[in-house]
Protein backbone atom coordinates (compact mmCIF):
# COMPACT_ATOMS: atom_id res chain seq x y z
CA UNK A 1 0.00 0.00 0.00
CA UNK A 2 1.69 3.99 -0.66
CA UNK A 3 1.41 6.68 1.46
CA UNK A 4 -1.08 8.49 -0.67
CA UNK A 5 -3.72 5.39 -0.24
CA UNK A 6 -2.66 4.76 3.43
CA UNK A 7 -3.16 8.82 4.29
CA UNK A 8 -6.55 8.79 2.24
CA UNK A 9 -7.78 5.63 4.08
CA UNK A 10 -7.09 6.54 7.47
CA UNK A 11 -8.03 10.27 6.86
CA UNK A 12 -5.07 12.25 7.61
CA UNK A 13 -4.49 13.98 4.51
CA UNK A 14 -6.96 16.75 5.06
CA UNK A 15 -5.82 17.90 8.85
CA UNK A 16 -3.12 20.05 6.74
CA UNK A 17 -4.28 21.85 4.11
CA UNK A 18 -2.34 21.40 0.70
CA UNK A 19 -0.36 24.31 0.45
CA UNK A 20 0.94 24.08 3.74
CA UNK A 21 2.34 20.49 2.78
CA UNK A 22 6.31 22.05 2.71
CA UNK A 23 6.13 23.32 7.05
CA UNK A 24 5.69 19.55 7.67
CA UNK A 25 9.31 18.44 7.13
CA UNK A 26 10.58 21.60 9.06
CA UNK A 27 8.25 21.36 12.00
CA UNK A 28 9.43 17.56 11.95
CA UNK A 29 12.83 18.22 12.37
CA UNK A 30 12.15 20.94 14.79
CA UNK A 31 10.31 18.37 17.16
CA UNK A 32 12.79 16.12 16.68
CA UNK A 33 15.65 17.98 17.43
CA UNK A 34 14.42 19.33 20.61
CA UNK A 35 13.10 15.91 22.11
CA UNK A 36 16.67 14.37 21.31
CA UNK A 37 18.57 17.91 21.81
CA UNK A 38 17.19 19.07 25.21
CA UNK A 39 18.06 15.83 27.07
CA UNK A 40 21.44 15.25 26.09
CA UNK A 41 22.48 18.72 26.00
CA UNK A 42 21.56 18.67 29.80
CA UNK A 43 23.45 15.78 30.49
CA UNK A 44 26.71 17.35 29.31
CA UNK A 45 26.29 20.23 31.18
CA UNK A 46 26.00 18.23 34.22
CA UNK A 47 28.63 16.42 32.98
CA UNK A 48 31.10 19.30 33.14
CA UNK A 49 30.82 20.02 29.20
CA UNK A 50 29.44 22.51 27.10
CA UNK A 51 26.21 22.28 25.42
CA UNK A 52 27.60 22.67 22.28
CA UNK A 53 28.53 19.56 21.86
CA UNK A 54 25.19 18.17 21.28
CA UNK A 55 25.65 18.75 17.76
CA UNK A 56 28.00 16.22 17.65
CA UNK A 57 24.87 14.09 18.54
CA UNK A 58 22.82 14.60 14.71
CA UNK A 59 26.13 14.12 13.38
CA UNK A 60 26.04 10.08 11.64
CA UNK A 61 29.11 8.39 12.68
CA UNK A 62 31.01 10.71 14.35
CA UNK A 63 28.12 10.70 17.35
CA UNK A 64 29.45 7.49 17.91
CA UNK A 65 32.82 8.32 18.31
CA UNK A 66 31.71 11.12 20.31
CA UNK A 67 29.70 8.92 22.93
CA UNK A 68 32.47 6.89 23.32
CA UNK A 69 35.09 9.39 23.60
CA UNK A 70 32.65 11.26 26.28
CA UNK A 71 31.77 7.63 28.36
CA UNK A 72 36.03 6.88 28.66
CA UNK A 73 36.85 10.71 29.32
CA UNK A 74 37.74 12.62 32.32
CA UNK A 75 34.37 13.99 33.67
CA UNK A 76 35.44 17.66 35.19
CA UNK A 77 32.20 17.90 37.92
CA UNK A 78 33.91 14.58 38.95
CA UNK A 79 37.22 16.02 39.59
CA UNK A 80 36.19 19.49 41.59
CA UNK A 81 36.44 19.30 45.24
CA UNK A 82 33.56 20.85 47.35
CA UNK A 83 34.08 23.61 48.91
Amino acid sequence: MDFLAMCTEMGVCNLVPSGWLWVVPPVMFLVFALIYGVPIAHILHRAGRSRWWVIVAFLPLLNLIGLWVFAFARWPKLDRVPG
